[in-house]
C-alpha cells in the first residue's frame, strides 16, 4: 500500500529579452535579476495533476487556474527597509469557460525587498532569502535563514547560462536530496531585468520503501508588463 506526494513544475516563460554578452559587472546587484517596480505583473498558468495509487482504481485529478503577481504599493516594515506589496490574484476555469473570460479574485498579499543585497520574499508570513548577494557559481546560504522552517542550502549554478529564450540567467537549486521515502529536487531561474522565469518543484514521497509515483503541477508565465 503506497500513498505519494508530489511532483510540482513551475515554468515562466515571460517577456523575451534582447542577446547580450555577460560580465562580471551583471552580477554585482541581484536585484538585477529580481526587477521591483510598481506596477509589474506577471500572470501564470498553473496546470495541476495529481496521481496517487492508495486508490484503486488509481485516482488521477486535474485543475487549471491562473495566478497573476502584482507589485501594488510600497511601504517600509518594522527594520525600516522599504517593501513591495505583492497583490496575488486567481481565476479558475471549467471545461465549459473559458479562463481569459473570468474575473480576478485577491487570494493573498505577499511583500518582497531587497535587504543588504538580497531579495527577500515574504510568503504565507514565511520570510524567504530568494537571491543572495553576491552571484557566483557554487555559492550557497540558507535561503529559509529568516522562518521557522528547516534550513534549506540554496546553491547558484549555471551563471550567464542561455535558458530558452533568455541568454542570462542564474539558476538557484533549493532543494537536491534523496532517500527512499522522500525525494526532493526544487529549482527556480532568473533572467537579467526580468526575474523568475522558470520554477520546478519536485517532491515525491512513499509510506513505504516501494517506488514514487508522482504528481505532477505545470506553472508557465505567458505574460507580464507594467501598469499604466
Amino acid at each position: 500500500m503506497q500513498k505519494t506526494s508530489c511532483i510540482v513544475i513551475f515554468s515562466l516563460l515571460i517577456l523575451s529579452c534582447s542577446k547580450e554578452t555577460p560580465s562580471s559587472l551583471d552580477f554585482k546587484q541581484v536585484s538585477d535579476y529580481y526587477p521591483l517596480k510598481l506596477g509589474v505583473w506577471h500572470i501564470y498558468d498553473v496546470d495541476s495533476i495529481s496521481y496517487d495509487d492508495f486508490t484503486d482504481p488509481v485516482t488521477i485529478d486535474s485543475i487549471f487556474y491562473q495566478v497573476k503577481e502584482e507589485l501594488t504599493d510600497t511601504f517600509f516594515d518594522l527594520e525600516g527597509n522599504l517593501s513591495y506589496e505583492i497583490t496575488r490574484y486567481k481565476r479558475m476555469g471549467n471545461d465549459s469557460t473559458n479562463t481569459d473570460d473570468l474575473p480576478w479574485k485577491i487570494s493573498d498579499i505577499w511583500w518582497v525587498k531587497e535587504f543588504n543585497g538580497n531579495i527577500e520574499r515574504i510568503e504565507e508570513n514565511n520570510r524567504y532569502v530568494t537571491l543572495s548577494y553576491p552571484i557566483s557559481e557554487n555559492k550557497s546560504w540558507d535561503g529559509n535563514a529568516y522562518n521557522y522552517l528547516t534550513s534549506w542550502d540554496y546553491t547558484y549554478k549555471s551563471i550567464t547560462d542561455t535558458f530558452g529564450e533568455f541568454s542570462n540567467t542564474v539558476s538557484v537549486i533549493q532543494r537536491d536530496s534523496y532517500n527512499r521515502v522522500d525525494s526532493a529536487f526544487y529549482k527556480e531561474v532568473f533572467a537579467k531585468k526580468i526575474g523568475l522565469v522558470f520554477r520546478s518543484r519536485t517532491r515525491l514521497k512513499s509510506p513505504t520503501n516501494s517506488s514514487f509515483t508522482p504528481i505532477i503541477h505545470s506553472f508557465l508565465c505567458f505574460s507580464g508588463g507594467l501598469r499604466a
